[in-house]
């Protein structure tokens, strides 16, 4: 009884710290100190780029967007080629028909495997930093 109370408590001890913590450490950077009278007060800010590295920035920002683009345009294609397989594995009352919507689904994964591949060859290699 004793042992299960206690580990309990170390439990709720490490449980508690560990909920603690970030708010502690997030907190380090910022805010009011004050020692002997004297109150200062400092904040955490970060200057903006500028000159090359605000157009590698710019490249970049392009370049994620971009792919982000083709991936969202291959999940839709996949998504659409998905759901006709649904309606035509549905509505197929044979073997051969249940054959024909699998081989379909197949192919039209395949050329939009296809398109991406070709849409991440064009977009090229990310820019480099300067």
């Amino acid at each position: 009884m004793r042992g299960t109370v206690a580990r309990s408590i170390a439990a709720l001890a490490i449980a508690g710290s560990a909920l603690l913590a970030p708010g502690v450490v997030g907190a380090a950077g910022r805010g009011t100190h004050s020692s002997a009278g004297a109150t200062t007060t400092t904040s955490a800010t970060t200057s903006k780029p500028s000159g090359p590295w605000k157009t590698y920035y710019e490249e970049l920002s392009a370049y994620v967007a971009a792919r982000k683009q083709i991936a969202q345009t291959f999940r839709d294609a996949v998504g659409a080629a998905k759901q006709q397989f649904v309606t035509a594995s549905s509505s197929a009352s044979t073997v051969d028909e249940r054959a024909t919507a699998r081989a379909a689904y197949a192919l039209a994964i395949a050329q939009a495997a296809a398109t991406r591949s070709a849409a991440l060859v064009s977009l090229g290699n990310p820019p480099t930093a300067p």
